[in-house]
């Protein structure tokens, strides 16, 4: 296989992988800490609904601005691929990952805010730009904005919602044991059933989304966490997302993260460059 044809097709995987893990679905002061792995000691409690909500609102990430270097990590179980990059985010606003595969150098940069994703692909020039409506149009995604954010942010959601309050706890079904607690809830427009595992010290261990009666979900596992800010943090997180036929395993690490500093954002599409469809996307992904 010629070099430059070994380089696009490693390009196209990269640029498929990242975006098909999109579509299963589809961080006061700066701070740098030590990577000190904390983990839970004590057995859970037994808490009404609304007062254990409380609790797992008031441990969650208060932060404007987040920055972080990460490692990703996609297996296919017959593939694997490794990059360097970045992750910034604007609360409430948007997320912005680039990729570096090589030498330091941005090849992928993935945007979402609250109306839209855009992915742009440096090697081949071309890019994927789509709002949230027109993909639930086409696809039973059944996610938007905010639920992609609490995902990369080891928060509670309430499909539909932009925010969650203790009186969400009506939304969700709650069992307790030694271990955890789980709550778990449906989004009515999309048929998406998602849930949460919860430990003693009240930080989402476990995001599970499943969808279509079970043939596609998504597991997003929360792991290493240290502290960060004002409560600890995910340092390492899995995802497992597929269907009954296929799976895709990722593993984002955090490092060097840094809170509340000025961040800027940048989706603007260089010239020249080409627009594709997620249609191009699938029949890239059967191609390969």
């Amino acid at each position: 296989m010629k070099q430059n044809d070994f380089k696009m097709k490693r390009s196209h995987l990269w640029f498929c992988f990242f975006y098909v893990s999109i579509l299963f679905l589809i961080l006061t002061q700066s701070c740098k800490p030590k990577q000190t792995i904390i983990y839970p000691t004590s057995p859970v409690e037994e808490k009404a609904n609304v007062e254990l909500f409380s609790d797992i609102i008031s441990k969650q990430l208060d932060y404007n601005t987040f920055y972080s270097r990460i490692n990703l990590s996609i297996s296919t179980g017959t593939r694997s691929i490794s990059s360097k990059g970045t992750m910034k985010v604007i609360n409430n606003d948007a997320v912005q990952i680039s990729l570096q595969p090589l030498f330091g150098m941005e090849m992928f940069r993935i945007y979402f805010d609250q109306n839209e994703i855009v992915l742009i692909d440096r090697m081949n020039k071309s890019y994927v730009k789509e709002t949230y409506e027109h993909l639930k149009e086409k696809y039973p995604i059944g996610f938007d904005f905010d639920m992609l954010l609490s995902l990369f942010t080891n928060k509670m959601f309430v499909a539909g919602n932009t925010s969650i309050q203790p009186t969400d706890y009506r939304h969700f079904g709650y069992v307790d044991n030694v271990n955890s607690y789980y709550l778990k809830a449906s989004d009515k427009l999309s048929g998406i059933e998602y849930a949460f595992t919860v430990n003693s010290d009240d930080k989402i261990m476990f995001t599970h989304l499943m969808g279509n009666n079970g043939k596609y979900s998504l597991n997003w596992e929360y792991n290493n966490f240290t502290s960060i800010g004002n409560t600890m943090f995910p340092t390492v997180m899995n995802i497992v997302g597929g269907s009954t036929v296929k799976q895709m395993d990722m593993e984002i690490r955090f490092s060097e993260i840094v809170l509340n500093e000025p961040t800027a954002l940048n989706v603007k599409i260089p010239e020249g460059y080409v627009q594709i469809s997620v249609n191009d996307i699938i029949k890239i992904i059967r191609n390969i």
